[in-house]
């Protein structure tokens, strides 16, 4: 009967484990959901404040619809000027000088 008793409670006690384990999963994937909804809750704030930047530098390009925009940033990014004016703030950006 002693030995019943025993492996009942190694049950009892490989079941807590279970559980407790169940537990952790269950909050570390409570965790990556949170943290993958705040990146895309800053990707979303970061989107908003470059399309809020163009807004306030060209008012007129607000008029535009969507396939409009983005027909008109195409060009304006294809131009060898603008690519070499990014080209080279992201070069200062890396190398920081924008902190």
């Amino acid at each position: 009967m002693e030995n019943k008793e025993k492996t009942l409670a190694q049950l009892d006690a490989a079941r807590l484990k279970v559980k407790q384990y169940e537990n952790k999963i269950q909050l570390l994937e409570n965790r990556k959901r949170h943290l993958e909804k705040k990146a895309d809750r800053q990707r979303t704030h970061h989107l908003c404040n470059m399309g809020g930047a163009i807004q306030s530098i060209s008012k007129e390009a607000d008029s535009l619809t969507r396939v409009e925009f983005y027909s008109l940033m195409e060009q304006v990014f294809a131009l060898p000027a603008v690519q070499k004016l990014v080209d080279t703030a992201v070069q200062n950006h890396n190398a920081g000088g924008d902190r």
